[in-house]
């Protein structure tokens, strides 16, 4: 089983940096992995692919030299199985609502005797089945993490419960969506959504959890102060985006 490269950083303390996929694309995904990021968030949740090209985009993150951290879909978090198995280290289900979704979910993704997970040590995780079982589940257990997304409003009442469960790492909030559950569509950083965020660095602190967050880049020192260490700083849609609007702009004169 290939080691985790995040995994030694949540347990040191250390902070992780991540870039999103947005273009299902197993040589973007390996130039982006090969780039020095610790992970790269691959979301199943806006998107519908292929289960053979996300085994490919797996397959990328792992010879570029970063973690796949896997968004699944909130209608089915439990149908996580074969992700695990092709090699994706870490998961981040969306759209939590209730401590009772986090339980099922590592019930679902670890081992005895941390979960219930079921085992077919034949696939990329467990070495085709060279792998001891013993051996196998061990590591497992050890080299996964799990990301819940705080995005909900109805979530915030529980962060304390959920920062507790073992198996949990890291609680990561999602400003757009909680700016949406409130009813507002101005900035996600309105004074409601960092007290949230602020209440997540806090609590995650006290469990020693580890708190994440999408930002820009530059906003790195302002949320590290609030006490998160788990950051997504780009996309590869951004980069493109971006990128063609300042070429052209430079072009221009």
């Amino acid at each position: 089983m290939t080691p985790s490269f995040v995994r030694p950083k949540l347990n040191r303390g250390e902070t992780v940096f991540t870039a999103k996929s947005c273009y299902a694309d197993p040589e973007a995904v390996e130039l982006m992995a090969s780039s020095g990021f610790d992970a790269l968030w691959i979301c199943l949740e806006h998107k519908r692919l292929d289960p053979a090209l996300v085994y490919s985009l797996i397959q990328a993150c792992r010879l570029g030299g970063a973690d796949a951290l896997i968004r699944v879909k909130p209608s089915n978090h439990t149908d996580i199985l074969w992700l695990l198995e092709a090699g994706a280290r870490g998961l981040m289900i969306p759209r939590v609502r209730h401590p009772d979704e986090v339980a099922a979910v590592i019930a679902a993704m670890k081992f005895f005797p941390l979960g219930r997970r079921g085992g077919d040590a034949i696939h990329a995780d467990a070495a085709f089945g060279r792998a001891p079982m013993a051996d196998y589940i061990a590591t497992a257990n050890r080299e996964t993490f799990l990301v819940v997304q705080i995005e909900e409003p109805e979530v915030v009442p529980h962060l304390d419960a959920i920062a507790a469960m073992p198996g949990v790492d890291v609680l990561f909030v999602g400003p757009g969506d909680l700016t949406l559950g409130f009813g507002q569509t101005g900035p996600i950083d309105n004074p409601e959504v960092m007290k949230i965020a602020a209440a997540v660095g806090e609590t995650c602190r006290r469990h020693g959890k580890r708190a994440g967050i999408p930002c820009a880049a530059d906003q790195v020192p302002r949320y590290r102060a609030l006490g998160f260490d788990f950051f997504n700083v780009i996309s590869d849609f951004r980069c493109v985006a971006q990128g063609m609007k300042a070429a052209l702009a430079t072009a221009r004169g």
